[in-house]
């Protein structure tokens, strides 16, 4: 009678190893795909940054003509870049401001899964004064 007893205590142990396992398993596969969601946010959020920072040029560059007060527009870049940004629904605002050629800027452009959070700069844009009136 003592063996059996043994063989029992032997295949409980086995049972908890393997349940205890199967919960470490499935606690590190939730981490390690969180981890990974987290990585591609991340990676997104760095292109958006990129890509306002690529506006930011274009405006700080272009011609007179390309900044003027302006509510919720796209981006004036270059067409085949606006085009690449549509699914991150990019939009300026461009204000006048009480000096003449100083605009304020406001740019937002989406980021993360479907475009929920979204990143807003906003800066100045010196077109250099207009013609005398």
């Amino acid at each position: 009678m003592g063996t059996h007893r043994v063989r029992g205590v032997f295949l409980v142990e086995a049972l908890v190893s393997l349940a205890i396992l199967g919960i470490v398993l499935t606690l590190g596969a939730g981490f390690l795909a969180r981890r990974r969601a987290l990585e591609r946010d991340r990676l997104d959020h760095e292109r958006a940054v990129r890509a306002a920072a690529s506006e930011w040029i274009y405006l700080r560059s272009s011609f007179r003509n390309d900044v003027y007060p302006k509510d919720r527009r796209p981006f004036a870049g270059p067409g085949a870049f606006v085009d690449s940004l549509d699914a991150r629904s990019p939009f300026l605002r461009v204000k006048s401001t009480e000096v003449d050629g100083l605009y304020l800027v406001r740019l937002e452009i989406g980021y993360g899964e479907k475009m929920a959070r979204r990143i807003v700069q906003e800066g100045y844009v010196f077109r250099g004064a207009g013609p005398p009136r």
